[in-house]
């Protein structure tokens, strides 16, 4: 349970369209940035020196003010993040504001960085996958993301790389492109076809919402935005119960829907039940023990009749909520690693430097939720997360799960 969590945070970030314009920061604004993270990193986080040391932690911050001269404010964030991702703690995380954006949104699938949703001037590039930007090809962007997130869970870096993967200032101030506003993308599309185009920033102040591909709309996962919902397929005898977020939904609270639900399956005996955490990122993780508790008594508690999908997004509270359900049920789980660790630090604060405007946030518990366990959550079978099945609206998890 967070007090600040995570869910939140990245729908706020993702939402936010506030502009600064920063362009001509001075090294005295920067200087005090950096001291001002320094300082409450050092005094506030409950144990930010596990896996960099203190000394080194300072050296990195005073060699960052020592270059402030020859940085501009794009450049200073990057070397902000390579530093912050020394702690590696997963809620320990940079928010920068930033006044320009890619129009796409992105998916890391097996094959590589697509375009899954874009403005309604670029719609002819959904689905696209990325060559290279400005010449830089993809597997030398991807290492250049490595040095400034996290890199101890996998799954944690690939959720992150995709989220901050519409900030075109990151990508400057990675060397990657010049201009912020416009930049060369070279795609290859579904078909096969390598195509090079112009891509214009747009201001995050005339933001307009993108229109994401069709094969979502095809999907069950995402035919409902509530933060929970359950259907009943009458052909497979099954529930499918989606749980989004880890909060309670405006139009019905968790106590009410998980009485109505545990109602169905009184009334229709289905044979299989599947709870789908793959989109949760957290919240508070008590909202789930009702279905907890009731689950353990109900016949469904069974290998072969409950099951849970995780995968990448789940960290948080969400991650509570599988490891408890691992540690009290006979649910099989399936899909992919998550991308919180099983252990970690969390129960979030947040400051914001003033000057670059960016949101820290930084840890003030430690979770242990499964004693000597490390690393992520990892299921009892593993899926893909193919473009080729995206481009079919074909969920793999889910699938094996209906036809098993």
């Amino acid at each position: 349970m967070n007090t600040l969590h995570l869910s939140f945070l990245l729908f706020a970030m993702g939402c936010n369209t506030t502009v600064y314009s920063q362009d001509s920061l001075s090294d005295k604004e920067l200087i005090s940035d950096a001291n001002l993270y320094r300082n409450t990193i050092s005094t506030k986080h409950i144990n930010p020196f596990l896996k960099i040391t203190r000394d080194e932690f300072d050296q990195r911050i005073d060699v960052l003010i020592s270059t402030t001269p020859f940085i501009d404010k794009d450049r200073f964030t990057v070397e902000l993040f390579k530093i912050n991702s020394f702690i590696e703690d997963e809620h320990t995380i940079l928010f920068p504001e930033f006044e320009f954006e890619i129009p796409f949104r992105f998916e890391l699938f097996d094959e590589g960085m697509t375009i899954i949703a874009s403005d309604s001037i670029n719609q002819k590039y959904l689905l696209h996958r990325i060559i290279s930007i400005e010449n830089t090809p993809w597997n030398k962007i991807d290492s250049l993301y490595r040095t400034i997130i996290k890199r101890d869970n996998p799954f944690y870096f690939y959720f992150f790389e995709t989220f901050y993967f519409h900030n075109p200032e990151l990508l400057k101030g990675l060397g990657v492109i010049q201009d912020a506003a416009i930049m060369q993308f070279q795609l290859l599309s579904p078909a096969g076809d390598t195509i090079t185009t112009i891509i214009h920033s747009r201001n995050r102040s005339q933001l307009k919402p993108l229109q994401y591909a069709s094969q979502f709309k095809n999907l069950l996962a995402y035919s409902n935005d509530r933060n929970y919902w359950y259907v009943y397929d009458e052909k497979r005898k099954l529930i499918y119960f989606k749980y989004k977020t880890c909060s309670e939904d405006k139009n019905e609270s968790f106590m009410t829907f998980n009485k109505k639900l545990f109602q169905k399956i009184e009334e229709v005996k289905p044979e299989k039940i599947i709870l789908d955490l793959r989109q949760n990122s957290g919240g508070n993780s008590g909202i789930l023990s009702p279905f907890i508790k009731s689950i353990k008594k109900s016949e469904l508690n069974n290998s072969e009749r409950f099951f849970v999908l995780i995968g990448r997004k789940v960290m948080s509270s969400s991650l509570m909520n599988a490891v408890a359900l691992k540690k009290s049920t006979n649910a099989t789980f399936l899909g992919e690693p998550t991308g919180g660790n099983i252990n970690h630090f969390g129960e979030l604060k947040s400051f914001t430097l003033p000057n670059s405007k960016t949101i820290v946030t930084y840890s003030t518990k430690y979770w242990e939720n499964w004693k000597s366990q490390h690393g992520s959550f990892k299921p009892d079978i593993e899926t893909t997360n193919s473009l080729a099945d995206f481009l079919k609206s074909y969920d793999s998890a889910l699938e094996l799960v209906m036809n098993k």
